[in-house]
């Protein structure tokens, strides 16, 4: 299956291995024979890919996915560290660590990782959403309702109606009241699909977080906030527009529980690494400074 287009053939199953490198959680060590299950799939599955991509590694919590498998192969935990780059490389750690990083992420925050119907995608609770620390008016029982889920699949966050307008409208809102604490006044120009509020990027600033607009703040179970700053809120779409990186479900009524509130995509989860704990049922996240990011892992090191 090919989970952007949704395209299905039939492909054989097979033994076969891969290799990847061992790490200190600095660099690459030494290099490693993986044994796994996988399917040789026809080359037209390939389509719509990323530019290189050989094919597609699964992550949920399945025993065929790629983490429980390493994790049987190598006799080590049904876990796997990601971090997703804004741009270069972005690095994969199977089996629990160690960490990169390790000055940032000892301290990382927990949220549980919550089952939803017996589907193997990793899903999280939400408290609340806050605006520049203004609680946006969804309640509790609405990011319940579904829950909220994390995909690699998917560039941006969906968010369903009755999340995504009260959402919008307060990002609107603190943005106009940006003025007033000296930041530019941002210019609204017309839209590009599939987002509904698009900016003239000469009028928003910059900083190390990426363009100069409102935080949000995802509070989650457990106490922590999960925050977000211009670099996973906004999308360059083309030269000099850049756009609010939240679009609203199709199809989906609001309050529906057979849909998300949330389906956190990869802008959201850019520069964050993540240790996804299926052993512990548990989803740590930490943002790297804004110094450093994902790609300034170092590939170079192996032997």
């Amino acid at each position: 299956s090919n989970p952007v287009t949704g395209a299905c053939a039939a492909g054989s199953l097979f033994h076969t291995k891969f290799v990847a490198n061992t790490t200190d959680g600095n660099k690459p060590v030494s290099k490693v024979n993986v044994g796994v299950v996988a399917a040789c799939a026809p080359s037209k599955l390939l389509a719509s890919l990323p530019r290189g991509s050989t094919g597609v590694a699964g992550l949920a919590d399945s025993g065929l996915a790629l983490p429980a498998q390493v994790a049987s192969a190598q006799k080590v935990a049904n876990r796997f560290l990601l971090c997703l780059p804004t741009g270069g490389l972005g690095v994969a750690i199977f089996g629990g660590g160690p960490l990169p990083w390790p000055q940032f992420t000892q301290s990382m925050d927990y949220t549980p990782l919550v089952a939803k119907g017996g589907s193997p995608a990793h899903y999280i609770s939400l408290k609340s959403i806050k605006v520049e620390n203004t609680r946006v008016p969804v309640s509790e029982r609405a990011l319940a309702t579904g829950g909220v889920m994390l995909s690699t699949r998917l560039p941006y966050v969906l968010l369903r109606r009755d999340v995504y307008r009260p959402l919008v409208d307060a990002f609107t809102k603190a943005l106009a009241a940006q003025p007033a604490n000296g930041a530019p006044v941002a210019r609204a120009v017309k839209p590009v699909a599939p987002f509904e509020l698009c900016y003239d990027t000469k009028s928003l600033g910059n900083n190390l977080g990426g363009y100069w607009v409102p935080n949000v703040g995802l509070a989650v179970d457990g106490g922590s906030d999960w925050a977000m700053t211009g670099k996973n809120s906004m999308v360059d779409v083309k030269p000099g527009t850049a756009c609010v990186a939240f679009v609203e479900m199709k199809g989906v009524e609001a309050g529906d529980g057979r849909a998300p509130a949330a389906i956190l995509g990869g802008a959201q989860m850019e520069d964050f690494v993540l240790d996804f704990d299926m052993e512990k049922k548990r989803l740590g996240f930490s943002r790297l400074p804004q110094f450093t990011g994902c790609s300034s892992f170092n590939f170079a090191g192996s032997t």
